[in-house]
């Protein structure tokens, strides 16, 4: 429960903030509140009494993080003291009237059973992704925008061992990671490191698992290369299919300037990871995982894709391909 100081500070938005569903609060204007509730964006009834009003809570928040707005200032992303994010846009960036997004640190409500019952995916899907934590293979993460991504690496972190050592690299921290045995580094504070150093740091230590945040830039090179050379992991990529992941890694790594052709770095790709994932909000709102490929190495300069699991738009839920991975044969 967030203490008294959060929540004068949310005003009107309090209620939904200590809601256990809602793992996501939207403010788009005064008079238009959203949340993600369930799996679901849903609106809400709830309102601000003007812009004004709802500027004050964001300053507010702002200021319970110990960054308040600098002069000028029109964008902010923060975390609070439970660790929630909030990223608050002011015009004129913002050009008809400020933004608010929370995103909610405390998701105890979501577990696997929770997005089975929704339908984000099957327990013959989650079956597979335990064993492929169990074998130490690399997992991809890839969505669109707003599709998951990260409250799905949150739960895959619950398939680590308990006696396994966890190291967490981030830009900004934004997962959840419950392990016990975990360490955790972050590359914006105040002593920012590039990413590529932090990484290489973390590589060094003792790490069953090593999982990185987002990938954005050239700093992805220096991941891929990181798994490539035999340490287990993931992390995630914003991308509109699997194979348009695939292709967004290749141009990160173009853009890191290696030396290498497009060969080489499609057969470093390859090495790097064995397991590719890729959800998506649906027309209905809905969060599906929709696709589950192995990624079986690069042959004559593509990438050999073995689809598992589809989402089929008749039956609307993730089925089997027939195929099985191959750390199962």
């Amino acid at each position: 429960m967030p203490d008294q100081t959060t929540l004068s500070a949310l005003g009107p938005l309090a209620g939904l903030y200590v809601d256990p569903a809602i793992t996501e609060i939207i403010v788009d204007a005064p008079n238009r509140v959203l949340v993600e509730h369930s799996g679901r964006l849903e609106e809400t009834s709830v309102a601000f009494a003007s812009e004004s009003a709802q500027r004050e809570v964001m300053k507010a928040l702002l200021a319970l993080s110990g960054l308040p707005l600098a002069a000028g200032q029109t964008i902010a992303d923060v975390r609070l003291a439970d660790g929630s994010r909030v990223l608050a846009i002011f015009p004129p960036t913002a050009t008809n009237g400020p933004c608010l997004v929370i995103r909610k640190w405390f998701t105890s409500a979501l577990t696997w059973d929770k997005l089975v019952e929704w339908e984000f995916v099957t327990p013959e899907a989650v079956d597979v992704l335990k064993g492929a934590f169990q074998a130490h293979v690399n997992l991809l993460v890839t969505g669109g925008t707003a599709s998951g991504k990260t409250t799905f690496a949150n739960l895959l972190t619950e398939l680590i061992p308990a006696h396994e050592h966890v190291v967490v690299v981030e830009e900004i921290k934004k997962l959840q990671v419950h392990h016990a045995r975990s360490v955790w580094l972050e590359a914006a504070t105040a002593t920012p490191l590039p990413m590529d150093e932090l990484l290489s740091i973390a590589s060094k230590l003792y790490a069953d698992w090593l999982i990185v945040g987002e990938l954005t830039g050239p700093a992805a090179a220096c991941a891929l290369e990181i798994f490539g050379h035999g340490h287990a992991g993931f992390t995630t990529l914003h991308a509109t299919g699997v194979e348009d992941a695939l292709s967004r890694l290749e141009v990160m790594c173009l853009k890191a300037n290696l030396g290498l052709g497009l060969s080489e770095i499609r057969a470093m790709i390859a090495s790097a990871f064995r397991l590719v994932t890729f959800q998506e909000r649906l027309e209905n709102g809905a969060r599906r995982l929709t696709q589950i490929v192995e990624l079986r190495g690069a042959e004559n300069d593509r990438y050999v894709l073995c689809p598992l699991f589809r989402h089929s738009p008749i039956s609307r839920k993730l089925e089997p391909t027939g195929d099985r991975p191959r750390w199962r044969s």
